[in-house]
């Protein structure tokens, strides 16, 4: 083998350097516990070297601040930074559960970017020291359009991250957790206990999933290894008819 010249060693470092930049923005976001690491840093696709991507969220230089503000903010989450997303939600309700007639709590909060009716980058409150152009205003059912069935070669899979307004193809969310209204559920206590969380008593997206963490996949509470997260509610399989759509 034959080394290159000691002239020459810089430059080649700066290659394979500027190479892996290029490979680690096309490829998919970081694998963390922490929302840095998580599809949830939109900084990502932001500054994502692929040119199909270019322009479809804009770089705003903060994680936190496409859901969060510090100042000036909406109320839906602590600090919410973003609009919400309209009405007009079909929900589910078999008739038996007392649910709300739109979505109510922090699950319009999951809305404001899954329901794809309000763009990912479309924020509240710019940052004071951004000065470049406003959101681009791309919905996530975009990102589906390519992102799905087998994610392309070095991205992420984005199919079924996008709920539509038709909610009654998925769990249940804004309904009342009451055991004595359904058989076949377990106590609130227990639910809780098990570390699940109702949020004034009811379902809502933030009852299974913790959106700052990967650390069960896709953003859960609790692993789910054979329904595991499942049985924390449910006694027995749920089944097909809860409309569950994982």
């Amino acid at each position: 083998m034959t080394w290159p010249a000691r002239s020459a060693i810089p430059s080649v470092v700066a290659f394979l350097l500027l190479l892996g930049s290029a490979q680690s923005a096309r490829g998919q976001w970081p694998t963390g516990v922490t929302v840095e690491g998580t599809p949830h840093n939109l900084t990502v696709p932001a500054r994502a070297a692929d040119p199909d991507m270019a322009g479809l969220v804009e770089d705003y230089g903060e994680v936190c601040v496409y859901c969060h503000g510090p100042h000036n903010v909406e109320t839906n989450a602590p600090l919410w930074n973003r609009p919400g997303p309209g009405g007009g939600f079909r929900m589910y309700d078999d008739g038996q559960m007392a649910i709300d007639a739109q979505p109510t709590g922090n699950s319009r909060s999951c809305l404001s970017c899954h329901a794809g009716t309000v763009g990912l980058d479309e924020i509240v409150r710019l940052p004071d020291r951004y000065t470049g152009p406003g959101p681009a205003r791309t919905t996530i059912d975009t990102c589906e359009d390519c992102h799905s069935g087998g994610s392309p070669d070095g991205g992420i899979d984005w199919e079924g991250v996008w709920l539509d307004t038709d909610l009654r193809k998925h769990h249940p969310i804004s309904v009342l957790y009451d055991p004595s209204r359904v058989n076949g559920f377990r106590a609130a206590a227990e639910v809780e206990a098990a570390g699940l969380v109702l949020y004034d008593g009811k379902v809502q997206c933030m009852s299974c999933h913790e959106p700052h963490t990967q650390q069960f996949r896709p953003f859960l509470r609790l692993p789910n290894s054979g329904g595991s997260l499942c049985s924390v509610c449910h006694q027995g399989n749920p089944g097909e008819n809860t409309a569950h759509d994982w």
